[in-house]
């Protein structure tokens, strides 16, 4: 898949007018989807790892745009690649729906601790928190199943998530082990705005 339109969209976000590049049009989203033979959802996230944002689209209209971050390793498919999966997606599974913000994960299970920051950049454990949107791939032989040379290549086997994160001054540049992190308030407005079964398009460049 290989997306030429850039656009520079103006939104109002948290009483904010932010501006974000976005790789893709809604147009160009349906055309992908079509080819793919995907019914569109409601929302439709756009992860970008060029520009390291995010675009939820609503219907005919951008929703929402959030700097993220994805792997430090790039691009990728394979089982134990720290790499963030491309293709077509959708969230199986919303996790901590009232957890606090930066409360820890483990195993996609919340642990009832509560991340205490220190002075920033003096920690070197990245946690997962505040929020978990558990993917699953929808392309086989791409990000779901095995490939053809059958090496596993499924995200939701891999363990990729949308989630929070503990070092929130790295986000807007890539540092993941492949999963997408958030600021947590992002999170949180994302969570309350996305439903399960909502379709998320990780684009390759």
């Amino acid at each position: 898949m290989r997306l030429f339109l850039t656009l520079v969209l103006s939104l109002v976000l948290c009483g904010c007018v932010s501006r974000h590049p976005t790789p893709i049009s809604h147009a160009e989203v349906h055309k992908q989807l079509a080819q793919k033979k995907a019914r569109p959802t409601p929302y439709t996230i756009v992860i970008d790892s060029k520009y390291q944002t995010m675009t939820v689209l609503r219907n005919q209209t951008v929703d929402a745009v959030y700097t993220i971050s994805t792997s430090k390793h790039g691009l990728g498919q394979a089982l134990n690649s720290y790499k963030t999966p491309v293709g077509l997606h959708k969230i199986v599974e919303k996790i901590g729906n009232d957890v606090p913000p930066y409360g820890i994960f483990h195993r996609r299970q919340y642990t009832g601790v509560v991340w205490q920051p220190p002075p920033p950049r003096l920690h070197l454990k990245d946690y997962i928190v505040t929020r978990v949107l558990r993917l699953k791939g929808l392309e086989p032989g791409l990000n779901a199943g095995r490939d053809k040379q059958g090496q596993l290549v499924d995200s939701e086997k891999r363990a990729i998530y949308i989630h929070g994160t503990t070092m929130e001054w790295k986000i807007g540049k890539p540092h993941t082990k492949g999963c997408i992190h958030m600021r947590n308030k992002d999170m949180i407005d994302l969570f309350n705005r996305v439903p399960t079964g909502t379709l998320v398009m990780v684009i390759p460049h």
